[in-house]
C-alpha cells in the first residue's frame, strides 16, 4: 500500500465523515433499540445491620448521598 499525500488523507477523511453522516438514517436497522426488561430496581446503601443507611441531600439544587457513621 502506497503513502498517501496530505490531500489525499484529507479527501479521505472528509470521504469516511461523509459516510458516517450518510449512514445515520439506517443505524437504527443494523443497531436495535435495548430496552429495560424489569422496569427500575431501586437500592439503598447501608451498614451491614441495615441500622444505618445512606440518605439523600438536596441543598442548593444540586443532589448529594449523605452517610453517615
Amino acid at each position: 500500500m502506497k503513502n498517501l499525500t496530505t490531500p489525499q488523507a484529507i479527501l479521505c477523511g472528509f470521504g469516511l465523515v461523509a459516510l458516517a453522516i450518510a449512514s445515520i438514517p439506517y443505524s437504527s436497522q443494523i443497531v436495535k433499540p435495548a430496552y429495560a426488561s424489569n422496569g427500575v430496581n431501586k437500592i439503598a446503601i447501608c451498614n451491614e445491620y441495615g441500622s444505618k443507611c445512606a440518605t439523600m441531600d438536596n441543598r442548593g439544587g444540586n443532589i448529594h448521598l449523605r452517610v453517615s457513621d
